[in-house]
């Protein structure tokens, strides 16, 4: 299964603009717009998924619905509570595997659970870990008939490597 790997786009911090909590935060129009980029970047990159799984906190839905409407092929954007901040690996994990008959999804969260994830997908800690900025993201190969499931990491990167493969030619 292919597997794309994204981190929310930048959203407003609690406390401004009537923002109470964390499960409020809205993309930033800053972060809005980064997001359209990577869209357009991922094309570039002939990224095609069947489905994006995000958390259902506004600012991961929003960088979803975002990603999905300006993909080409348009996959189908699908909410899911064990992508919320805190999220519990193993239920990842068998979230992806539920899956798995789509053949490439993504997955849109958020920070140290994508983290955490990549580690696992990509064998444990013996490396260095990789890190989500807002708006990071990662395409990985994963073998789903393994326990726990492995990965290749394809390729990994961040906001503004996005920018720079959405710019014109």
């Amino acid at each position: 299964m292919e597997l794309l790997l994204v981190r929310h786009g930048e959203a407003t911090p609690v406390g401004s603009k009537g923002v109470r909590s964390d499960r409020q935060r809205k993309l930033t129009p800053a972060g809005l717009e980064k997001t359209k980029r990577a869209a357009i970047a991922l094309n570039k990159l002939d990224v095609r998924i069947d489905a994006m799984l995000a958390s259902p906190y506004p600012r991961a839905l929003e960088t979803a619905k975002t990603l999905c409407e300006g993909l080409e092929n348009r996959p189908r954007l699908r909410a899911r509570d064990s992508l919320r901040p805190g999220g519990d690996i193993d239920t990842i994990l068998q979230e992806i595997r539920l899956n798995a008959e789509l053949g490439a999804i993504g997955l849109c969260c958020h920070e140290p659970t994508l983290s955490r994830l990549t580690d696992v997908l990509l064998g444990g800690s013996e490396r260095p870990p990789l890190v989500f900025h807002t708006g990071a993201v990662a395409f990985m190969q994963v073998d789903l008939d393994q326990d726990p499931p492995a990965a290749t990491l394809h390729w990994f990167l961040d906001s503004r490597q996005l920018d720079l493969i959405a710019r014109p030619c």
